[in-house]
């Protein structure tokens, strides 16, 4: 079933367990994102941007209400069937790469064809086409820690689209990065959105990258901000 919200969250809440005690960190949280939407997502630290980003992204789940993709309650899968529509339909980046550092750039981009069991000559065609679509044409064959930064970051971008996901979820991902790095960063999320049509959510303390999406929400004590 195809509707016009890709992602649509009803009722959110989330809660952790700490000792004997339980703390409430989403509170209720209900928002539509329509497809090929750039939504970014601001607050101060702990308000619950980054669990509200992990439950959307099926990484984690939620203590009651629903994540529906097209109108389908991912949470209502099997556990498998979850992973797969996962790995299948949704790229993380965030602010810590999580390269692989013995690895190349272009291995690092391939980790998603190995689990998503895609030809290897076909993907390593398209590992190497997206990171000359990030601008790193020229490094493939480098490893993390020959990258700077920013490198790094497009290499874990690119990493993200291997799949073709429909939506690609960021946390945080200029946290790391120098003022002008950052800016290349944003201004390369924002092209992938536009041109691929992905669906983006990006939770960022960053107002220019905040600026550069087509909406912004703000997030107070586990709940969204609407004045």
């Amino acid at each position: 079933m195809s509707t016009q919200f890709i992602i649509s969250v009803r009722g959110l809440l989330k809660s952790f367990k700490m000792g004997d005690s339980e703390v409430s960190v989403l509170k209720g949280i209900d928002l539509d994102i329509p497809h090929g939407e750039m939504l970014s997502i601001v607050g101060a630290s702990g308000v619950g941007k980054s669990t509200l980003l992990h439950v959307i992204g099926a990484l984690d789940k939620p203590t009651s209400g629903q994540v529906l993709y097209d109108g389908r309650d991912i949470f209502g899968m099997p556990d498998k069937e979850l992973a797969s529509f996962r790995n299948r339909n949704i790229g993380f980046v965030f602010q810590f790469h999580h390269l692989l550092p013995e690895f190349s750039a272009l291995e690092n981009v391939l980790i998603p064809s190995m689990i998503g069991g895609i030809d290897p000559k076909a993907a390593r065609l398209r590992a190497e086409a997206l990171l000359d679509e990030v601008g790193l044409s020229g490094r493939l064959m480098h490893r993390p820690g020959e990258l700077s930064g920013g490198e790094q970051q497009r290499v874990a971008i690119a990493r993200a689209l291997m799949s073709e996901p429909k939506v690609i979820l960021a946390d945080e991902p200029t946290g790391n990065l120098d003022t002008h790095t950052a800016q290349s960063v944003h201004e390369l999320l924002r092209k992938l959105n536009r041109e691929k049509g992905l669906t983006s959510i990006i939770v960022t303390h960053n107002e220019k990258l905040a600026g550069m999406a087509d909406r912004t929400i703000h997030m107070v004590d586990g709940i969204i901000y609407r004045p």
